[in-house]
């Protein structure tokens, strides 16, 4: 240990003893055992993890607990966890990569420290074309699993299931058209953007689709579309009237269908090499483009738990701000078995928004799976947090004859905190922390990384601008327009006997 850790230690220990005298002073003798528990146990200015208080962090090791923060609009909670987290990741001894949402595009300042830290910088741009990676869905898709997954993940955009028939049926016949791109055309032809290509000549031009899957498809895959094609012509209809309308986001798109039409990140990387990867989407759009999103992340994760990270490996910390923005049916089960494999810091606005998306049971299960942090201001959770943190009994008088019962804070204390405080309540049986913060523009160091210069020998890569490539349907056209011609001549000159 250097000097200036063990000033840091020194200073540390002092702020927690001068809190045990402060506690002791305002009568907090009591026979019940709830109290505060000491920073030290938990964080320090010292560790290389996420940020708690903006000066003081989770070690890497308790990053992989997982960190959640909750606090409403315009109470710092990018200033206070995420910028300084990344800041703080970036300047560790032992190489990190880190994927960021970021709404507001705030988070995008610290592209150019970034830079200075050696890191690639990426981002996921679907506004911005040229700025942007190039992110295709179904080149990662490995099993029949994988194909269902995207399928349902674009048609129940919330994350929530369905069980209405349209939607049902719309997933088998997206589903269906996914497996004949990937099993029997090009890899340029296998993306989204042929999927509703093939929709909408379904609607206007079934013998088309008719010709291509009789000429291409496997047996089975023939089976499942005479199965589609076999109904009635208004089931049939409402079902590809119901799969185009889940699609038209991208298909109607040109950007979209471009940018989701190849795949130019790998995810392999990041363990090997020093990347940043920004989601760039502002949050008035987010409903728009969530399902893409969604489905990244959910990609992203069955990738991350292929195998077990080596020793060597970076670490990987994924810092989603607005994460009740992004349909994540999985996130309870990723946030119970993640350990081992990366951290997600995820930033919301209320307790709330975890039961509105994954219900009760799951809400509660990804609460219990990771640290919390409570900012002011705060309503619905306040009398929860409460009870949670338990109550103390002391004694209102001098003669020490009438005892008293009380919460070590109320629901309104909670609601009233004053901004520069937070409630920490650690995951792992700790006790809580009342621990003062800092945002990240009173930090001299952290201020200075913000507005830090690009390198002047800096070269951007070369921006990408691919255009989705549509599968050469012409041959089946004109069989058609032939088969079309005959029938009409049959039908205008009729066999006499």
């Amino acid at each position: 240990m250097n000097i200036q850790n063990i000033l840091i230690e020194i200073s540390e220990k002092g702020e927690e003893f001068l809190d045990t005298i402060l506690q002791q002073m305002v009568g907090n003798k009591n026979s019940l055992s709830a109290k505060f528990g000491k920073e030290s146990q938990l964080i320090s200015s010292r560790y290389e993890g996420l940020s708690i208080t903006g000066t003081k962090f989770l070690t890497p090791k308790k990053s992989k607990e997982h960190l959640l923060c909750f606090a409403p609009s315009g109470v710092g909670k990018s200033t206070v966890f995420l910028v300084p987290s990344a800041l703080n990741i970036s300047q560790a001894k032992k190489p990190a990569s880190m994927i960021i949402n970021n709404p507001s595009g705030e988070l995008s300042k610290m592209r150019n420290y970034f830079i200075h830290q050696g890191y690639e910088v990426y981002s996921f741009d679907p506004d911005k074309k040229k700025q942007s990676i190039y992110y295709n869905p179904l080149h990662r898709i490995k099993t029949q699993s994988d194909v269902t997954k995207v399928a349902t993940m674009l048609v129940q955009k919330n994350g929530k299931k369905s069980s209405d028939f349209w939607d049902l049926k719309s997933i088998e016949l997206i589903s269906l058209l996914i497996e004949f791109l990937l099993e029997n055309t090009s890899k340029i032809y296998q993306n989204i953007a042929n999927v509703y290509y093939l929709l909408e000549n379904l609607a206007g031009n079934e013998d088309v689709v008719n010709g291509l899957f009789a000429d291409k498809s496997t047996e089975s895959q023939w089976r499942a579309y005479k199965s589609v094609i076999a109904n009635s012509e208004k089931t049939k209809s409402n079902i590809i009237s119901s799969a185009i309308s889940h699609l038209s986001f991208i298909g109607k798109d040109p950007s979209l269908c471009d940018v989701t039409s190849i795949d130019s990140f790998d995810f392999v990387k990041m363990r090997t090499q020093k990347m940043v990867l920004f989601l760039n989407c502002n949050i008035s759009n987010m409903d728009y483009y969530s399902p893409i999103f969604g489905i990244f992340f959910e990609q992203l994760f069955t990738e991350v738990f292929r195998s077990i990270p080596k020793k060597a490996d970076n670490d990987l910390y994924l810092l989603i701000d607005e994460l009740s923005s992004i349909p994540l049916p999985g996130l309870s089960n990723v946030l119970a078995n993640a350990r081992k494999y990366m951290s997600i810091l995820g930033v919301l606005q209320s307790e709330n928004q975890l039961y509105e998306n994954y219900g009760q049971y799951n809400a509660k299960s990804i609460l219990n799976n990771a640290c919390k942090v409570y900012m002011t201001g705060l309503n619905d959770e306040c009398d929860r947090i409460s009870k949670a943190l338990g109550d103390y009994q002391y004694y209102e008088d001098k003669e020490r004859k009438v005892l008293r019962t009380r919460p070590l804070m109320t629901g309104s204390e909670i609601r009233t905190m004053p901004k520069e405080r937070v409630l920490v309540i650690p995951n792992g049986g700790m006790k809580a922390l009342y621990c003062k913060v800092k945002p990240y523009y009173k930090i001299k160091a952290f201020v200075k990384a913000m507005e830090i210069e690009l390198p002047e020998d800096y070269e951007p890569r070369p921006s990408l601008n691919y255009t989705a490539q549509y599968l050469p349907l012409g041959k089946y056209m004109k069989a058609s327009e032939t088969t079309s011609e005959i029938e009409e001549e049959v039908d205008t000159n009729p066999k006499t006997e």
